[in-house]
């Protein structure tokens, strides 16, 4: 039994005569009868009862029979929409992970253009540090890591998403506010809201200020720059940050300037080299690269990589 008897057997039974069955299959009425006389015999039963002159009449065991090919049609009518989904990356699970920075400030407007062109693709978002992104991208358990560099790890393929000149971040009514760039120097004495440690944009930010022979007043030291915003806010003290996060909280009263030297922020897209990259995976990074570079343009003026 294969599936062209089976076609032949339902357009029969739809159509109700050979000739139509034919046409709708483009085949031959010979052709037909020879499908249906291949399935009879593999059945053992017949499926129609033939008399010189007179249409086929339908037996009882047909009837029955339909009921289960139509069911196992409905089945294979779905597996080829799956198959379409799939294809045109409507239909699936996305799984990506992010740094805070991205995952809070920046990723939220991207899904929402990515789920308007493809709804039926679910998004799992996780935010997480760095570290974590780029282990889960390691061990496959999810799709699309943006985290900060590292060095090569074994099945990851990591390539620059997103570099940024860093931005200096007051609170409302600081003396500084009235400066259209902020320098080192301007900052000498300030109480000052840092990166932690771990950060290796924190060295950077750090080797500008010991080059220019200033002095800060590092009051507080926190992972995230969100918590950071929310601190300057406060009126705690200042921090250069990467104005993905800072432009967030403008609408709160955050003040954002230029700061010369540049201070570069980087983020690099992460994927499995592993397995090869779903379509949906695709059609979600092709977004990412539109509010990347509507971002860079529009709001930073940064270099892009």
């Amino acid at each position: 039994m294969n599936l062209r008897q089976l076609e032949a057997f339902r357009a029969v039974m739809l159509s109700g005569s050979v000739t139509q069955a034919a046409v709708a299959l483009h085949i031959s009425q010979p052709a037909v009868s020879k499908l249906l006389a291949d399935l009879e015999h593999q059945l053992g039963f017949p499926l129609f009862t033939r008399s010189k002159g007179v249409a086929l009449a339908v037996t009882p065991e047909a009837d029955l029979f339909l009921v289960e090919v139509e069911r196992n049609f409905a089945g294979i009518a779905a597996l080829k929409q799956a198959a379409a989904d799939i294809r045109n990356a409507s239909a699936g699970t996305l799984r990506v992970a992010a740094l805070p920075a991205l995952g809070v400030s920046f990723l939220p407007a991207v899904i929402r253009t990515f789920r308007s062109r493809y709804p039926g693709v679910t998004v799992q978002l996780q935010t997480r540090s760095s570290s974590t992104v780029r282990q889960w991208i390691a061990n496959r358990q999810f799709d699309i890591g943006l985290a900060t560099p590292a060095r090569e790890m074994p099945g990851v393929a990591m390539e620059t998403f997103l570099r940024c000149a860093g931005a200096c971040v007051l609170p409302t009514g600081h003396p500084l506010t009235d400066r259209a760039v902020i320098t080192p120097p301007d900052l000498e004495g300030e109480p000052f809201i840092s990166l932690a440690l771990e950060d290796r944009t924190r060295h950077r930010i750090d080797r500008v200020f010991e080059d220019a022979g200033v002095q800060r007043e590092v009051v507080i030291e926190t992972q995230y720059a969100m918590t950071i915003c929310a601190l300057v806010l406060q009126g705690l003290g200042c921090s250069i940050l990467n104005p993905i996060t800072a432009h967030d909280y403008v609408e709160r009263g955050l003040i954002v300037r230029p700061f010369r030297p540049e201070v570069l922020f980087e983020y690099m897209l992460f994927t499995s080299s592993l397995r090869p990259m779903s379509q949906v995976t695709k059609a979600f990074i092709a977004v990412l690269e539109e509010h990347r570079t509507a971002f860079v343009s529009s709001r930073t003026g940064g270099a892009l990589d």
